[in-house]
């Protein structure tokens, strides 16, 4: 034991014992300085910096390109077919060319401020969208920024897809019967219901777009302010894209949920058992409360001991989502069609079905 113990001293001691200049050919390049300061209190409240006002000119394209078409100094060229009723113009707005010689912002904003006009829209890289009164219009396509001002097709207000269909089926009627939504114009508060627009002449253009739902749709409902959803009755759909208070008219956007794609997007494709106990739940009843159940699933065989509406709806299934048969699996499925088990496997379910 002393042996050990004085070697562990000499190994520990080793530095001492060297000479000053032994086995040392290098000069260190370590040579710190310390330095200490203190920060007065307060310091960083007196920063302050310098707003560069310089402004830089706008090199912009003169034009207006839009799936539609692209707008320039010599007109529309369209980027697809169009029929003939849909390229008629909207009387209540134009296409505005900007010229680099203001700024863009600033156009717009003296184009806000003139009465019974409103910018609505800006189209790369150099367009405007605008809607008033006919001497609004007529002002506005004056403007000394302005190169050009075009009429705007009807059909730039119908979404391709439907384009699409009265292309290639039996024109407009092929739209009537389907669901559709139409969406109103936006202001700087968000999407809005009424269009109200009046010039220094007295001229008032204005229209609110619930009424315009309430005539051409039927079994209509408002989704939000400037959203309505409804069938498309039988109605002129020309007339129908002159509406003032239209800015789109659209297929019914549809939302749904998809429950066959969670182990991909969890990451979850390969499953470990981590469960070093044999405890599997047998004779235990666990209760879930969910959207429905799909009883006849495979993974719970005769274990559901209880399946009740607590809705009213007279349904207990899982027809919508599927989400409260994934979560039932998750807690005691048995793995029969996934091919991996719930945590309790053997364990009974009492269900309660909360979804119409």
């Amino acid at each position: 034991a002393g042996v050990f113990v004085l070697l562990l001293v000499l190994s520990t001691s080793s530095s001492f014992l060297l000479s000053d200049d032994g086995g040392q050919s290098d000069a260190s390049t370590f040579n710190p300085d310390w330095v200490r300061f203190d920060v007065r209190e307060g310091v960083y409240n007196e920063a302050f910096g310098l707003l560069d006002e310089h402004l830089v000119n706008e090199e912009r394209a003169p034009l207006a390109l839009s799936t539609f078409g692209t707008f320039d100094a010599q007109g529309l060229e369209l980027l697809r077919p169009v029929p003939a009723d849909l390229l008629e113009p909207r009387f209540d707005t134009l296409l505005l060319i900007v010229s680099n010689e203001m700024r863009l912002h600033d156009v717009r904003s003296e184009l806000n401020d003139q009465p019974g006009l409103a910018v609505r829209e800006f189209i790369a890289p150099s367009g405007l969208l605008v809607q008033g009164t006919p001497s609004a219009l007529t002002q506005a396509g004056e403007h000394p920024a302005i190169i050009t001002a075009h009429a705007v097709p009807i059909g730039m207000f119908l979404h391709d897809d439907l384009m699409d269909i009265v292309l290639f089926e039996e024109g407009e009627t092929a739209l009537q019967g389907l669901l559709l939504r139409m969406d109103g114009w936006r202001d700087d508060g968000g999407p809005v219901d009424t269009v109200s627009l009046s010039d220094d002449t007295g001229v008032l253009l204005n229209q609110n777009l619930g009424e315009v739902a309430s005539e051409v749709f039927d079994d209509w409902r408002a989704w939000d302010t400037g959203r309505y959803e409804g069938t498309l009755s039988a109605v002129d759909l020309t007339v129908l894209l002159r509406q003032p208070s239209l800015m789109q008219l659209r297929p019914d956007p549809a939302f749904s949920a998809f429950n066959d794609q969670s182990r991909g997007h969890m990451k979850t494709n390969t499953m470990t058992t981590y469960f070093t106990t044999d405890l599997d739940g047998s004779g235990q009843i666990v209760g879930v409360a969910d959207a429905g159940l799909d009883e006849d699933h495979g993974d719970f065989g005769t274990r559901v001991v209880g399946n009740y509406d607590v809705i009213g709806d007279g349904s207990t299934a899982d027809k919508h989502s599927g989400h409260g048969t994934h979560v039932s699996c998750t807690v005691l499925g048995s793995g029969f069609r996934g091919g991996y088990g719930g945590v309790a496997q053997a364990a009974d379910l009492y269900f309660q079905a909360m979804e119409n």
